[in-house]
């Protein structure tokens, strides 16, 4: 059965489930890697837990502007697409109200997402620093993004 991407709901409940699943498995690396308390001390190890995290919250933020009638082709486009923080502006614009922590997370994963550093270039010394906040926080922005 295909669905049309006409249809917002389904495609919403899809990335919501997605980032779930990415979420679980942030979960179970955190776990894995002994980050489950705070404070965590990042290391190389850790930046493919940080992906899972700012891949779920991408999905998250898409989920949320489909639930509100921005259509798959507007996601598709440069000024969203994986600007994280651009979805976030335009669902505060809608009058969603996210906490002041929730903002802070996206606007500082919102860069290295865009240019997918944690997939690509994250132990490259360009002089940016990768953001790798603690557990807690990231948990906490997941939770409220789940809407």
């Amino acid at each position: 059965m295909t669905i049309p991407e006409s249809d917002l709901a389904y495609l919403a409940s899809v990335y919501r489930l997605q980032a779930t699943l990415f979420r679980d498995s942030a979960e179970h690396l955190t776990a894995s890697l002994g980050m489950s308390g705070d404070p965590a001390t990042p290391s190389h190890f850790t930046i493919p837990l940080y992906y899972l995290v700012s891949h779920a919250v991408e999905l998250l933020l898409k989920a949320a502007l489909l639930r509100r009638g921005t259509t798959a082709v507007e996601l598709r486009q440069h000024g969203l697409r994986h600007d994280l923080e651009a979805m976030m502006s335009v669902l505060l614009a809608q009058g969603l109200g996210l906490s002041e922590e929730t903002q802070t997370v996206v606007r500082h994963l919102s860069g290295q997402h865009a240019d997918h550093a944690l997939r690509y270039t994250a132990l490259l010394d360009d002089g940016q620093a990768t953001y790798m906040p603690p557990p807690a926080m990231f948990w906490a922005t997941l939770d409220e993004l789940l809407l």
